[in-house]
């Protein structure tokens, strides 16, 4: 089942991955059913995050119930963003797999 994301919702709370200097700071937007509504990524060593565009966020699973997560950030080649990646969430232990490593971090479902 794929899960769209979207901007047009009230935040609610926020969830978050932290990894090996890592930081995805993601706020949950709630409508018939929670859906990510923003995304952030501080990089190690970074004193600031960028906010990701939503068009380029691809929520494959999001079930809070199951504490299960999917996302990939698609990166065409901009620059001024992060290189895609994939994170994916199974309780509170995540994966972040970018530049081609796995990182594994903490997740928290502040929800």
């Amino acid at each position: 089942m794929t899960i769209m994301a979207s901007t047009s919702v009230q935040a609610t709370s926020s969830i978050s991955f932290e990894g090996q200097g890592y930081l995805l700071d993601i706020v949950v937007g709630d409508a018939s059913q929670p859906i990510i509504s923003s995304l952030s990524i501080t990089k190690p060593g970074g004193k600031q995050s960028f906010s990701l565009p939503m068009q380029r966020v691809r929520v494959e699973i999001f079930d809070t119930k199951q504490r299960v997560l999917l996302l990939r950030f698609s990166n065409p080649g901009d620059g001024t963003l992060p290189e895609s990646f994939l994170l994916t969430v199974k309780n509170d232990v995540g994966t972040l797999r970018i530049g081609g490593k796995p990182l594994v971090g903490s997740f928290t479902w502040g929800m």
